[in-house]
């Protein structure tokens, strides 16, 4: 990890000089330093670029080529996109059982088939798909893919062989998600 930080501020460090002419801000080429650390302390500003690029419609990373005086940066890129936002939800019956109820109705005690333990299930994300409302018959919507709640965005990087770059702060399958509604 010492040795990916390190190669991005080198980077970042011989961007910092380059003239006006070069497309992206010094806080937007931070982002190229400070995404695969989780956006450490420090890293308010280019957190903040990275959170305006998208809400514009633009790439969470500005190109690497923008932000150094020469060459194209070392090879790194970068990947993004939407993901569907499905929030935790309550998920499957792990216990079912019978509950004894009074029905005021019939006046009398009754049983009734229930569940009594859930599963929580967390939140995910399903990239490559956003979150949208299909129209499943007589004006009736669902939303797809079932659960999804909101669109959010991932972004992943990668070395210059091509390798995965691992992010601070991603989940379990290398994405690092960004919902912009926090921010």
């Amino acid at each position: 990890m010492r040795t990916i930080i390190a190669l991005c501020l080198s980077v970042f460090l011989i961007g910092v000089g380059t003239s006006s002419a070069q497309a992206a801000s010094q806080d937007e080429c931070a982002i190229w330093l400070c995404l695969p650390g989780g956006f450490p302390s420090g890293c308010g500003a280019a957190h903040s670029a990275m959170i305006d690029r998208i809400k514009d419609f633009k790439s969470p990373l500005p190109s690497l080529s923008s932000c150094v005086v020469s060459g194209d940066g070392g090879g790194m890129s970068h990947d993004y996109g939407v993901a569907a936002y499905i929030p935790p939800s309550r998920g499957f019956c792990t216990r079912a059982g019978y509950e004894t109820y009074y029905d005021y109705t019939a006046k009398m005690e009754k049983q009734r088939y229930v569940c009594l333990e859930r599963e929580q299930i967390p939140a995910r994300y399903v990239p490559g798909q956003s979150c949208r409302d299909v129209n499943i018959g007589e004006g009736t919507f669902e939303k797809r893919p079932l659960g999804c709640t909101r669109t959010a965005y991932y972004v992943k990087m990668y070395n210059e062989d091509g390798t995965e770059l691992q992010i601070d702060g991603s989940s379990d399958d290398g994405f690092y998600y960004i919902r912009p509604w926090d921010h």
